[in-house]
């Protein structure tokens, strides 16, 4: 039996016998002549019946690790010639010649079947290893697909928005900024401000959707993407948010940055909007098998909750990551958000 051995620089230093580690020849040649010429020489010298039980053993492991060719049929022959030999040499050829014959028979029979379980299950166990790893390339070669579609989808939007509707934001802007200067009637005058005021802030929408579709947001870590939209929306609102990171920041896929981005967005919206919240806190906590975001606000909350289109829209892209949405809101003790993202299935795939 074979040993285990740890290599070091120039030399190996024995650690322990690994039962199953076995060069099939080597051990093959040692059992046949050490066992065979055991066996010969109780025969010769004694004569007993008693011997055979010597063979027992090794013939149920030679017959155990000569499962391949050309050792199945050298292990079956040297064990007959073992046998014969051995029965001569005693003169036993005569004398319960069947029952030893059979008995020794069956031993090896044991061993072989021993073996033949040994090596299917093997080949079973790689078999089985190999679809798990063509499976598990099959999933991260669709999940990159995924990542990549969206990705290209995102920069098509991107570009359309800004090619198109952008540039005919800025020339109405322009064109409605001369006109003033055209028409003397004052009604007419404030009219066009008006307008000139519209088109500046759909213009302002635009770019912020723009900036919101970048695929900058790709390249960055999620609590980054997060201070930044918060940051935004404190600015424009003037709404108190303590953001807080739970656990080990992981990097994460981009449909579920993209996902938690978005469910952000929604909830300080709908907190400011609807709850007429003047602080909001929002903690992201990394579990080992799940990310989970939790938006709680101060606002006036209600007992009769409705999934309007934004909340339906964040619960339809969580359940497509096989993640789960609850609400909670009681009347004039705000309301709470979280969000339930699995980790395992969506990390980051390396390119």
């Amino acid at each position: 039996m074979d040993c285990a051995v740890k290599k070091e620089t120039s030399h190996c230093t024995v650690l322990f016998y690994r039962p199953g580690s076995i060069q099939l020849i080597s051990y093959f040649i040692a059992e046949t002549l050490l066992t065979g010429s055991m066996f010969l020489f109780m025969m010769k010298q004694f004569h007993l019946i008693g011997s055979y039980d010597f063979l027992f053993v090794p013939f149920i492991m030679i017959a155990y690790v000569c499962q391949i060719r050309p050792l199945l049929w050298i292990g079956a022959f040297m064990s007959l010639v073992i046998f014969l030999t051995g029965t001569w040499l005693g003169g036993h050829f005569t004398e319960n010649f069947l029952y030893i014959t059979i008995n020794t028979s069956l031993f090896y029979m044991i061993g072989f079947c021993l073996g033949r379980v040994t090596v299917l299950n093997n080949k079973k166990k790689l078999l089985i290893e190999s679809i798990q790893e063509k499976n598990k390339a099959l999933k991260q070669y669709s999940k990159r697909i995924e990542e990549l579609t969206i990705m290209e989808e995102r920069n098509r939007v991107s570009q359309d928005l800004h090619d198109t509707v952008g540039h005919i934001f800025t020339s109405v802007i322009t064109s409605l900024d001369a006109l003033p200067f055209l028409i003397k009637n004052g009604e007419a005058e404030n009219s066009i401000k008006e307008i000139s005021s519209l088109a500046r802030k759909g213009l302002a929408d635009v770019r912020k959707t723009i900036h919101q579709l970048s695929p900058l947001e790709a390249h960055q870590s999620l609590s980054r993407s997060f201070h930044q939209v918060i940051d935004e929306f404190t600015k424009h609102t003037g709404t108190s948010v303590d953001f807080l990171i739970e656990g080990y920041e992981r990097e994460l896929g981009e449909r579920t940055k993209y996902t938690c981005i978005r469910c952000l967005q929604e909830g300080l919206t709908n907190a400011k909007r609807h709850g007429q919240a003047t602080k909001i806190s929002v903690k992201i906590s990394y579990h080992e098998q799940e990310l989970i975001l939790r938006i709680k606000d101060n606002g006036i909350g209600t007992d009769s909750l409705h999934l309007g289109f934004g909340l339906q829209t964040m619960n339809d892209r969580i359940t497509s990551l096989s993640g789960s949405l609850r609400i909670e809101s009681d009347k004039n003790e705000g309301s709470e958000v979280l969000c339930s993202i699995p980790l395992s299935n969506y990390l980051k795939l390396k390119p």
